[in-house]
This record gives C-alpha cells, sequence and structure tokens, in this order.
C-alpha cells in the first residue's frame, strides 16, 4: 500500500499563550475575508499614492526620491534619532573620506 505524503499529517495552527497548539477556526476567517480582501487592496493603492507623492515632492524640491522616501520612513517611524544618526556619519566619511 503507497501513502501518500499528506496522510497522517494534521495542520498545525498558531500556538496559545500556553505554547500548545491553537484550535483553528476557519469560520472567524470567512465572517472577515471581504473586511481582510478590502484592507489589503486599499493597502495597495495607499502605497501606489505614497509613492506618486513621493515622486512629485522629489521633482518638486530638487532631491532624490529615494532620499525623499528614506526621510519620510524615518519620520513616520520611531527610529528617526537612529537614522539622523546614520545619516550624520555617511557625512562625516562622504567629507573626511572621499573620494579614492
Amino acid at each position: 500500500m503507497e501513502s501518500t505524503q499528506t496522510e497522517g499529517r494534521k495542520t498545525r495552527g498558531r500556538k496559545n499563550p500556553d505554547r500548545q497548539e491553537a484550535i483553528t477556526q476557519p469560520d472567524v476567517v470567512k465572517d472577515r475575508i471581504d473586511e481582510l480582501v478590502k484592507l489589503y487592496s486599499a493597502a495597495g493603492e495607499a502605497q501606489e499614492q505614497f509613492n506618486d507623492a513621493v515622486k512629485t515632492c522629489a521633482e518638486k524640491s530638487g532631491y532624490n526620491a529615494s532620499a525623499v522616501r528614506k526621510f519620510v520612513l524615518a519620520r513616520a517611524g520611531e527610529k528617526y534619532e537612529e537614522a539622523k544618526k546614520l545619516a550624520a556619519q555617511q557625512m562625516e566619511l562622504f567629507d573626511e573620506v572621499g573620494e579614492k
């Protein structure tokens, strides 16, 4: 008798706080799938709008879009000071070490 690869295997869900396998509940996903798909689509549209806004801002300001994007992400996140310090260190290297 030949066995298939999935025979005898069960799907595994997330672990609960007691580190035991959680009982999967497909009805929870079924109840929210329309909302999740709508949010995913909206996120994609928002990303496109963000990309267009960064490009427009870069064109009008004279900065590279990459620099504007990195600055916005630093301001929007919790690592602004870390990003600022890294940029300062990079500038120091450009100034002090320079080109070959």
